[in-house]
């Protein structure tokens, strides 16, 4: 499979998983969908730098930086969990795309 064919697949699982950020959202859900669609953007222009790299490699480093970052500062801990939680399930699309 190409990486362009994986990136519009991980596009158009985002468009279909994630509202656009509306008035009318609780502020948590707000947040939730911006943190999440943050972490599509990233993840789809970590593969585009990477083209020599299995996507699935490239998530699954993503998920660990998360990780990582998540544990780093109590503040900001929300908006890496809810990336990790999205790159997990861009992974899991990948895989079941196997």
């Amino acid at each position: 499979m190409s990486n362009d064919y994986i990136l519009s697949v991980i596009r158009e699982y985002a468009d279909e998983y994630l509202k656009e950020p509306g008035w009318r959202m609780s502020k948590d859900w707000f947040r939730q969908v911006s943190y999440s669609r943050w972490a599509v953007g990233e993840i789809l222009k970590s593969i585009e730098e990477s083209r020599f790299t299995p996507p699935i490699m490239v998530v699954e480093d993503f998920i660990r930086k998360m990780d990582d970052f998540s544990c780093r500062n109590k503040k900001t801990s929300i908006i890496f969990s809810v990336a990790h939680d999205m790159a997990e399930n861009i992974l899991d699309v990948l895989i079941a795309m196997k």
